[in-house]
C-alpha cells in the first residue's frame, strides 16, 4: 500500500486563491471539507484551474490513511432526471484543519 499513496500522493483539494484567501488557508495546508453528510481532510492546492466556489478532491483515496474520503460528503440518493447519480455535486464548507 506505501507503493500506490507514494504514487498518488496524499488526499488533496483543489481550491481557487479567492476562496482560499477568504479562509486564510494557504497553499499546502491541511484542510476540513464537510458538509451535513460527514466530513474529510486532504491538503489544499491553490491554483487557477477551479473557479470561486468550487473546490475539486480526487476519488478513490484509502479511508484507512486518511481522516474520512469524498465519499463521507456523498450523497447516494439518484437525481429526478434521468435516475442518474448525485454523488459529483455537494455543497460544501472547507476550513483550515487543526
Amino acid at each position: 500500500m506505501e507503493d500506490k499513496q507514494k504514487g498518488q500522493g496524499e488526499q488533496f483539494v483543489m481550491i481557487s486563491a479567492e476562496d482560499a484567501r477568504a479562509r486564510g488557508i494557504l497553499d499546502g495546508d491541511r484542510v476540513k471539507v464537510a458538509n451535513d453528510r460527514g466530513a474529510f481532510k486532504g491538503v489544499a492546492r491553490i491554483t487557477d484551474d477551479v473557479k470561486s466556489g468550487i473546490v475539486v478532491a480526487t476519488l478513490g483515496y484509502w479511508r484507512q490513511l486518511n481522516e474520512g474520503t469524498v465519499n463521507s460528503i456523498s450523497s447516494g440518493a439518484f437525481t429526478d432526471m434521468g435516475h442518474a447519480p448525485s454523488f459529483s455535486d455537494n455543497l460544501v464548507e472547507v476550513s483550515r484543519a487543526n
